[in-house]
């Protein structure tokens, strides 16, 4: 072999040196990047999750508030009601009592 053939070698095996290196530190970089570029959006997705809870509990919480209020309203409605005859069917009571411990009728 001539020394310029030699030297032509030499030139493509450091040539193919560099690409290879060059080559494992662009791999290295694109699974780093990869790496970075999970984690946002893991993290990304998980705060949208737990917003996205949070709206559910709270819509929830604020049907469940509303609907208590509605079945308090009925049942205070209903106890009035049912005080008002009450107090009716005690006010007749008292008068039956009283007329038949008076004689009256």
């Amino acid at each position: 072999m001539t020394r310029e053939t030699i030297n032509r070698i030499l030139t493509i095996e450091r040539e193919a040196t560099n690409t290879y290196s060059e080559a494992q530190q662009n791999a290295a970089q694109a699974i780093e990047d990869a790496r970075t570029a999970a984690t946002t959006l893991y993290d990304e997705t998980i705060r949208s999750l737990t917003q996205q809870a949070a709206e559910i509990v709270k819509a929830g919480q604020e049907s469940a508030d509303s609907e208590r209020a509605d079945i308090i309203a009925a049942a205070e409605s209903e106890a009035s009601a049912m005080e008002a005859r009450a107090s009716r069917h005690l006010d007749e009571a008292v008068e039956f009592v009283l007329s038949q411990i008076t004689g009256r009728q």
